[in-house]
């Protein structure tokens, strides 16, 4: 199983409206990268890209399907399920100072759709949304 971070634009699909990203709601996000490598039950992190004060990880979720061709896109979709959101979300600050999450491909090279985490990373990922004490502003 591998685990991944998927990104948008505020501009395109703003993370941070609750509208968008609900609980336990099915979505179909774009799969320009690795799609080859996505399989249905996938862990999958949602990451809002832009200024600096919105950036990082606001929910998760698992994928519910391979990549398949999205003719209306002109470009492969995978759908995926929205399991938890997390707020306040991780920010990039709390991201960059983590010594497993600071060399994520994300913050390398953002320009993408999808992103490969190590097991590692997305171990700590998950340990942060467990305990919310181990980020600044989380609720405990």
């Amino acid at each position: 199983m591998n685990a991944w971070i998927f990104q948008s634009v505020p501009e395109r699909y703003d993370l941070r409206d609750p509208a968008l990203l609900r609980e336990r709601t099915d979505d179909t996000w774009y799969a320009t990268r690795y799609r080859n490598d996505m399989q249905p039950g996938d862990l999958v992190f949602f990451w809002l890209a832009g200024e600096e004060e919105i950036r990082g990880v606001y929910a998760w979720g698992r994928l519910t399907s391979k990549p398949y061709w999205e003719a209306d896109w002109d470009s492969y979709g995978v759908d995926v399920r929205y399991e938890h959101r997390i707020e306040p979300h991780i920010s990039v600050q709390t991201i960059r100072e983590n010594k497993i999450l600071n060399e994520m491909l994300i913050l390398r090279a953002p320009q993408a759709t999808n992103f490969l985490l190590s097991r590692e990373q997305a171990r700590e990922l998950v340990s942060m949304i467990q305990d919310p004490a181990r980020r600044p502003g989380g609720v405990v």
